[in-house]
């Protein structure tokens, strides 16, 4: 996943990563549910998230527009909305706190 980054495509499915592994998505969310204990939507999430601090560390003045739309989410609003859940913080204040 962090190779091939496919958690930057907003449109990515559990059957995408199953066929790039070449194997089924039952097994693609069981690995996922056992590794990680999440489900699939909560990983991809997350390396977006993971993402999206890397990107704001690297490029301070990127907007957060341009963030989310580079991390992966289909908007700032969702990109806000997960960052938040996951994070327990907006972007900038988490930012702010972890720079």
């Amino acid at each position: 996943m962090k190779d091939w980054q496919l958690y930057r495509n907003p449109d990515l499915t559990i059957k995408d990563v199953a066929k790039e592994l070449a194997t089924n998505r039952l097994y693609v969310s069981r690995a996922i549910n056992s590794s990680f204990g999440i489900s699939f939507t909560s990983y991809i999430n997350r390396k977006r998230i993971e993402y999206s601090i890397q990107l704001m560390r690297e490029h301070p003045n990127m907007s957060l527009e341009n963030v989310a739309a580079e991390s992966g989410f289909v908007s700032k609003k969702a990109f806000f909305l997960k960052f938040r859940d996951v994070m327990g913080d907006s972007p900038r204040a988490y930012m702010k706190k972890n720079p």
